[in-house]
């Protein structure tokens, strides 16, 4: 069984989740949802991002907190 991955990104407002190693990604696409589909060299999709994750409220709220408590950091499932 593969190892699911995902990552939320604060900053970017983006959840991306991979169940392939995301070092395989050829390509990507968007889906019509609005998603980007991360695609492997056969055309297989390997994992998505979706934009716009977090609602507004809990932006506000980080753009209040000074930049340097949470600007380029990454939540990790595997952290």
């Amino acid at each position: 069984m593969e190892k699911i991955r995902f990552y939320i990104d604060p900053v970017g407002n983006t959840f991306s989740m991979w169940h392939k190693d995301p070092k395989e990604e050829d390509s990507c696409e968007q889906s019509e949802a609005g998603d980007i589909l991360s695609l492997d060299k056969k055309g297989q999709v390997i994992g998505f991002e979706k934009i716009n994750f977090l609602p507004q409220e809990f932006i506000s709220q980080l753009q209040a907190l000074p930049k340097a408590d949470y600007e380029g950091k990454l939540l990790s499932a595997n952290s």
